[in-house]
């Protein structure tokens, strides 16, 4: 496999997107741990524990993976280096620290920290945001892929100011219910499903060594789910329609992709991706259905989780092989890259979580699932790091 990590990201530390990576980890799991302990938090829609377990899946485990992961991603992409690289440590700081806060005020019915906690997490998301924006202005290649990540960034920005708007109007007295889905679609379309169909069809056209796809049929889908998102903010009928076909091209996308591709066996990481997309569409159908909530758990459990996890099977072991055996190679043994995830735990991982998540909306033991398939998901991951 050739290494996207030569001359582009020379100036990033790998304590960077591992920052990130690991708390992102420990944020999920806590976030699990929450939903297995207090499964009658889903029967309302603003319990704290719900607030706190989803802001920790996706701002804490989704978004940590997202933004580490961007750091070497995106100047592979745009072929030129990041122009600040140590401005990812105040991000990290920032986000790592206000994000236990703000749960905290969940948990506690405490607005005020809410708004401090979400402060600073917004601060270091605009932090990132802004830093990307300077990165795209010096890119030397243009392609689906970095509009894809060029909208990620934006909604990044966008996502934690909405939330930001929803906890300073609730403390002060002008609360607006319709604020809060705008603040929900910017998440889960906007930042979510925008990364996984963009970096996804970067990563998974590298993973299995596929050749020769086009990426028109990205471009379309960027702007079908944007104006899908769009749509549903405005609670336009269309909006619902034009995110289902987004959907179906994401899936096509992907059909393509593996169709090209040189390497015939799937790995751990995209058999990961591959389930996550089911439960994409797992979602959609639900939420077709007008059931939100099982649409919401096979979104975040099934999708993200899943999706999420297995990326970062795939990234983790590059990463570290790369910046740490890369420079032996001729000098001495280092260790085949396939061989430094434990695959067999990483495998059951992904079944642990993909049953968990189906089985969520109708068992709440299922939720204890999920967190055993995090765990070993965690433990896999661990296992890189000390090869």
């Amino acid at each position: 496999m050739t290494s996207p990590l030569p001359g582009q990201n020379r100036g990033l530390p790998l304590s960077l997107p591992l920052g990130f990576f690991g708390l992102a980890m420990g944020f999920g799991l806590w976030g699990l741990l929450l939903l297995a302990l207090h499964p009658e938090a889903l029967h309302a829609a603003r319990h704290p524990v719900l607030l706190a377990a989803s802001h920790l899946l996706f701002l804490g485990f989704g978004v940590g993976v997202l933004v580490g992961a961007m750091h070497p991603l995106v100047p592979v992409v745009l072929e030129a280096p990041l122009p600040h690289p140590s401005w990812g440590y105040p991000t990290l700081a920032l986000w790592g620290v206000g994000l236990p806060l703000q749960v905290w005020g969940f948990l506690k019915a405490e607005p005020r920290w809410v708004a401090l906690g979400g402060g600073l997490v917004l601060l270091g998301l605009l932090l990132f945001a802004s830093h990307m924006a300077l990165a795209f202005r010096r890119a030397s290649r243009w392609s689906p892929v970095a509009t894809a990540l060029a909208w990620v960034s934006f909604y990044l920005g966008l996502t934690p100011l909405l939330g930001m708007l929803q906890a300073l109007t609730l403390r002060m007295g002008f609360y607006d219910p319709e604020r809060l889905l705008w603040h929900v679609l910017a998440g889960l379309v906007g930042v979510f499903v925008l990364a996984v169909v963009g970096v996804g069809h970067k990563l998974v056209s590298m993973f299995t060594l596929s050749h020769g796809v086009d990426e028109s049929v990205l471009g379309l889908l960027l702007w079908v789910l944007n104006l899908g998102l769009l749509g549903l903010a405005l609670k336009q009928p269309m909006g619902l329609g034009l995110l289902a076909v987004g959907v179906g091209l994401a899936c096509y996308d992907t059909f393509r992709i593996l169709r090209h591709r040189v390497k015939r066996a799937l790995d751990v990481g995209v058999r990961h991706y591959l389930a996550g997309l089911a439960f994409l569409v797992l979602a959609l159908l639900a939420l077709l259905a007008g059931q939100t909530l099982w649409a919401g758990l096979w979104f975040g459990l099934g999708f993200l989780a899943l999706i999420v996890s297995g990326m970062l099977y795939k990234i983790v072991p590059f990463l570290v092989w790369t910046y740490r055996y890369a420079p032996r190679v001729g000098l001495g043994t280092v260790p085949a890259l396939k061989a430094m995830l434990p695959e067999q735990a990483a495998g059951w991982a992904g079944i642990l979580l993909g049953l968990g998540a189906l089985l969520a909306p109708f068992w709440s033991p299922a939720f204890w699932l999920c967190l055993a398939g995090g765990l070993l998901c965690a433990y896999a991951l661990e296992e890189v790091l000390r090869s």
